[in-house]
């Protein structure tokens, strides 16, 4: 990469942070950080390790106290550290663990790095195992990481500056003030005290752990925010021609500050604005595209709009790869979840491309290959992608349980029944973070299995399913003290089945409550109007009294509901035909169908508010925003207000399943549809 990057832009209209404008308006050259903190690499990179006495094998720290011989060592061997933990996390994500580990576990007591590149390993074992001992591993490690990084930490000189430091808190003087150690001491304090924090909250779920570690992310948050304030004064002084390399930066400070920065940014940024109020109130600020930008900035993504950088070296920023899998996270994963703005399709597939040279047995990004391709509707090539990620990957059977969630989605969306089975199977017997939804799917395949079957086959079959769903409410859990609302809802599905013994379209359904309909392509959406239209003709020529039909509206519901879902999805794949009239037409009288008999729903009340939604985003693809904004808030409203007076029976005035996650939806819709807007001409114009 070149160390001077000199660019013109044109301006935003949308304001960045002074300094750091995502195409601030400029006559003279401008400088990346990324530039800057290679600028700014003392020689201390180029000087040979030096060797510790003693001992190969490193003494545990008990206290926080650092004596003069570590000191120096650690200063010394900082930025070599800092290298071979970058070698060791290349190892990790191309799913070489075992040699990854290897490197980290030697140093891990007395290096910063191997420190915290331990810590983070276990850290995403305990997140994807949900074991106990895991999670208590990875908390241990930790606090170990966060004692080691105290000790490196500048100390205030006497009880006045203590108080002093207290009160006003770290100022970006202060961290000039500091050295490179004490720096990346703060950054990496910062970010293992983060990391704790969230795994002691799913640890511990009592509200006074909870309220404890939350004031410990707000601590992090503050260390970040000051950090970020340095980076954008070297900018500007690098800006004003002035000398930045006595600043001492680097790509791993650099890299770390940004990710931190980022992610904060973007996450705080999705919360409903209820919840976001209150974060702001407590000083936690949110800009994603500013946080999108900084993310961009550390693999020198806006350098290159065209080609692919060149291959990244030995000293790359520590945490680059980790600010691509963020900006992956975003254009791939959450942008199939809820509607987002500045969402960039192209970017994504570049740094796929990227990384998948460098790691071209990484799990993680053949994983995040796999989720485009089936964003795209090439579930077959998806389907590949995730099946090469289980075969390199051996070392962790939890990142084979990604892609067997997946491959198990794919085989419910090509009506693959018996190989949906299977998947669930193993992930009930293997993983442990959701019993209930794994128990539950593996029930809902089994009984569509039966719906192929001859009758005998088939009862007992149904059967089978049926034992399943009767273990479905006991297998629930909890996180942070809450029960997870999936579970709560596959719960209450299991409870109609074992009521009626049948449900209407499970498959459909769970398609839809797991984010997975989106990726059906027309082939397979054209198939399933087929099965809900030929289900409508029977509900509609039942000779039964709907009144004496268990559950009648709610399944009349449920299949106007999805067939809705269906034809907004094929308009959208389809570009001239002479069939969108009338598809527009039939999704228009599926919604009305269902607004007409939602007041006649027992069990599924979660169904009015999502084809409400749905309504909402057939008005968006039609450009009648006014429209959506109306109906997306009216569902707000009714969850502010409680006002859940929609439907029959006991449950009608209580919460739906599958709220707070239509709410998330909600509040990214709102978000969506305000820049829509600001870009159409027919509002610009006002």
């Amino acid at each position: 990469m070149p160390l001077l990057n000199i660019t013109s832009s044109s301006s935003s209209k949308k304001k960045r942070p002074e300094g750091l404008a995502r195409n601030a308006k400029s006559t003279s050259s401008t400088l990346s950080l990324r530039s800057i903190s290679r600028m700014g690499q003392s020689m201390s990179s180029m000087l040979p390790r030096q060797k510790e006495s003693g001992e190969e094998k490193e003494e545990i720290l008990n206290s926080i106290h650092i004596t003069q011989k570590q000191w120096d060592h650690a200063q010394q061997n900082l930025l070599l550290d800092a290298v071979e933990v970058r070698r060791a996390l290349d190892l990790f994500l191309d799913s070489k663990i075992s040699d990854a580990e290897n490197i980290l576990e030697p140093k891990r007591y007395s290096s910063l790095y191997h420190s915290l590149g331990h810590a983070f390993i276990l850290f995403l074992k305990s997140l994807m195992t949900f074991q106990q001992t895991d999670i208590e591993a990875a908390i241990e490690a930790l606090k170990e990481t966060v004692q080691l990084a105290d000790g490196f930490r500048k100390k205030d000189s006497g009880w006045v500056g203590s108080i002093s430091s207290w009160v006003k808190g770290m100022t970006v003087q202060d961290i000039k003030n500091m050295s490179r150690l004490h720096r990346h001491a703060e950054l990496i304090y910062a970010e293992s005290y983060l990391l704790k924090a969230l795994l002691c909250i799913i640890h511990d779920e009592s509200f006074v752990s909870f309220l404890r570690e939350g004031l410990h992310i707000r601590s992090s948050y503050n260390t970040y925010k000051t950090l970020q304030k340095f980076l954008v004064y070297a900018k500007e002084e690098a800006a004003a021609g002035k000398d930045v390399t006595d600043l001492c930066l680097d790509d791993h400070f650099t890299s770390g500050v940004s990710l931190g920065v980022g992610l904060f940014h973007i996450m705080i940024s999705l919360l409903p604005t209820s919840v976001m109020k209150v974060v702001e109130f407590i000083g936690f600020t949110n800009d994603r595209a500013y946080g999108l930008e900084i993310l961009e900035n550390v693999g020198g993504w806006e350098e290159y709009q065209q080609d692919l950088p060149p291959p990244q070296e030995p000293d790359e920023g520590l945490r680059r790869q980790f600010c691509d899998m963020a900006l992956l996270l975003y254009h791939v994963i959450l942008s199939k979840l809820i509607p987002l703005s500045d969402v960039n399709e192209e970017l994504a597939e570049r740094i796929l491309a990227y990384n998948l040279k460098l790691y071209p047995s990484g799990v993680f990004f053949l994983y995040f290959s796999g989720k485009q391709l089936g964003a795209c509707g090439n579930l077959v090539m998806a389907k590949s992608q995730f099946e090469k990620a289980i075969r390199t990957q051996k070392d962790w059977k939890q990142l084979q349980h990604m892609c067997y969630w997946e491959l198990g989605l794919i085989s419910l969306l090509q009506h693959d029944w018996q190989s949906s089975h299977e998947f669930y199977t193993t992930l009930y017997q293997e993983s442990n973070w959701s019993k209930a939804v794994y128990l539950y799917l593996q029930a809902v395949s089994q009984y569509m299995v039966a719906s192929t079957k001859e009758e005998k086959e088939r009862k007992e079959l149904v059967k089978k399913a049926c034992d399943m769903m009767q273990k479905v409410t006991d297998s629930k859990q909890k996180i942070a003290g809450k029960s997870l609302p999936l579970e709560k809802f596959v719960a209450r599905k299991s409870r109609k089945f074992i009521a009626q013994t049948n449900l209407m379209f499970p498959d459909l359904e769970a398609l839809v409550a797991f984010n997975a309909i989106d990726f059906m392509n027309k082939e397979l959406i054209l198939e399933n109007l087929k099965r809900i239209n030929a289900e409508l003709d029977r509900l509609m020529s039942n000779t039964t009294k709907p009144q004496e039909a268990l559950n009648y509206y709610d399944d009349l519901c449920l299949c106007h509901y999805l067939r809705a879902v269906l034809l907004r999805l094929l308009i959208l794949q389809v570009d001239e035909n002479e069939n969108k009239s009338k598809w527009k037409d039939i999704h228009k009288q599926s919604i009305q169908c269902v607004m007409d008999n939602a007041e006649k729903i027992q069990l599924d009340h979660y169904i009015y508010y999502f084809t409400r939604y749905e309504e909402a985003r057939m008005a968006i693809m039609q450009e009648n925003y006014e429209t959506a904004k109306d109906i997306v808030k009216s569902i707000v409203k009714a969850s502010e207000k409680g006002q859940f007076n929609v439907g029959a029976g006991p449950h009608a005035k209580n919460k739906y399943s599958l709220e707070s996650a239509l709410l998330f939806k909600c509040h990214n819709c709102l978000t969506e549809i305000d820049m829509l807007m600001s870009n159409h001409p027919s509002f610009i114009s006002k």
